[in-house]
C-alpha cells in the first residue's frame, strides 16, 4: 500500500505539473494569434485548472469507476467552494463582482440542476445526454467569451490612447515551443491520471473504503490542487477578484465539460447518493450570493471563509462515516 500511495502523490504532481504546462502552451499560442489575455484567461485558464479532473474522470470512466468519476467531480466543485474559496476570504476578504453574481453564480447553480437532471433520468449519463452537457458548456464558453472580447476592446483602446508612440511590440511568442509545452503537458496528465486512478482504487480495495469516498476525498483534493494554488496565490497577491472566477468558473467546468467528456467514451452508471453532493454544491453557490448582503456589501469576509472551511471539514467527516 505504501508504493501505491507514493505513486499517487506522483500522480498528483504530475497532473498538477502538467495542467501548468499545457494552460502555458495554450495561452502562449492565444497570445501569439491576437487572443485578448481577458479571453484566454476566462477561457484557456478556466479549462486547464479543470483537465486534471477531466482526464481522471475519463480514465475512471473508461475504466469502469463510475463512482470515482463523479465522487471526482463532486467533491472538486464542494473543495473549491468551502476549501480554497474559504481560505482565500481568511487570507484576505474575497470581493465578489457583479458578474460574478449575476452570471458565473446563477450558471453554475443551473449547472447542478441540469446534470442531477440528467442523471436522474435513467439512472446514468448517457452519450446523448453527454452531449448536452457538453453543448451547455459550449455555450458558457461563447458568452464568456463574448464578454471578454468587449472588456478586451475596451481595454485596447484604453492602451492604444496611452501607449502612443510607446516604442516597438513586444515579440509574439514561439508557436513551436508553445505546441511542445501542450504536448508535454498533455502526455504529463494522462501518466499522471493513470497513476492516481489505478493506485486509488488499490488503495481502497485494500483498505475496505469505496471508491465514492476515495473520490470524494484523496482524488478530489489532488485533482483540485491546481485551483488551490491559483486562488491562494490571487488572494496573497490582493486579486480577489481572481480567485472567486476561479473557483466559479472551474465548477462549471467540472459539471458540464468534466462529467460531459467521460460520457461521449461509454454511458456513466449514476448513484443516487450523489443527489445530496450536488444539492450541496448548488446551495453554497447560492451562499456566495447571501454573503453580498451580510457585512459589507460584495463581499466574503474571514469570518465568512472560516465557516466554509469548517463546512468542508463537516462535509469531509460525514462522507467517511456515511
Amino acid at each position: 500500500m505504501l508504493l501505491s500511495l507514493l505513486a499517487i502523490v506522483v500522480g498528483f504532481g504530475l497532473l498538477v505539473g502538467g495542467a501548468n504546462l499545457l494552460v502555458d502552451g495554450a495561452c502562449r499560442l492565444a497570445a501569439r494569434f491576437g487572443m485578448p489575455e481577458r479571453v484566454a484567461g476566462l477561457t484557456v485558464v478556466a479549462i486547464g485548472t479543470s483537465l486534471p479532473e477531466l482526464v481522471v474522470s475519463i480514465t475512471s470512466a473508461a475504466a469502469g469507476h463510475a463512482d470515482m468519476a463523479f465522487g471526482n467531480v463532486v467533491g472538486s466543485c464542494l473543495a473549491n467552494l468551502l476549501l480554497i474559496l474559504g481560505l482565500s476570504a481568511v487570507i484576505a476578504p474575497v470581493a465578489l463582482s457583479r458578474g460574478t453574481i449575476r452570471f458565473e453564480i446563477p450558471v453554475s447553480v443551473a449547472a447542478c440542476a441540469l446534470l442531477a437532471l440528467l442523471a436522474n433520468t435513467g439512472g446514468e449519463v448517457t452519450r446523448f445526454e453527454g452531449v448536452v452537457l457538453l453543448l451547455a458548456f459550449a455555450a458558457f464558453l461563447v458568452r464568456t467569451t463574448q464578454m471578454g472580447l468587449k472588456e478586451g476592446a475596451d481595454e485596447k483602446d484604453a492602451g492604444s490612447r496611452e501607449g502612443a508612440g510607446a516604442g516597438a511590440p513586444a515579440k509574439k511568442p514561439s508557436v513551436a515551443w508553445a505546441v511542445w509545452l501542450v504536448v508535454v503537458g498533455a502526455v504529463m496528465l494522462k501518466v499522471g491520471a493513470d497513476l492516481v486512478v489505478d493506485n486509488a482504487t488499490l488503495v481502497a480495495s485494500a483498505a475496505g473504503i469505496s471508491e465514492r469516498v476515495i473520490g470524494i476525498t484523496v482524488v478530489a483534493l489532488g485533482t483540485c490542487l491546481p485551483e488551490l494554488v491559483t486562488s491562494v496565490v490571487a488572494a496573497l497577491r490582493g486579486n480577489s477578484d481572481i480567485a472567486v472566477g476561479n473557483v466559479t468558473g472551474s465548477n462549471i467546468a467540472n459539471l458540464l465539460l468534466v462529467m460531459g467528456g467521460p460520457a461521449l467514451f461509454s454511458s456513466i452508471p449514476y448513484d443516487a447518493a450523489y443527489n445530496l453532493d450536488l444539492a450541496l454544491v448548488a446551495a453554497f453557490s447560492l451562499a456566495l450570493v447571501g454573503f453580498c448582503y451580510v457585512g459589507r456589501r460584495h463581499e466574503m469576509s474571514r469570518v465568512n471563509g472560516v465557516i466554509f472551511v469548517v463546512l468542508y471539514a463537516a462535509y469531509i467527516a460525514a462522507s467517511v462515516l456515511r
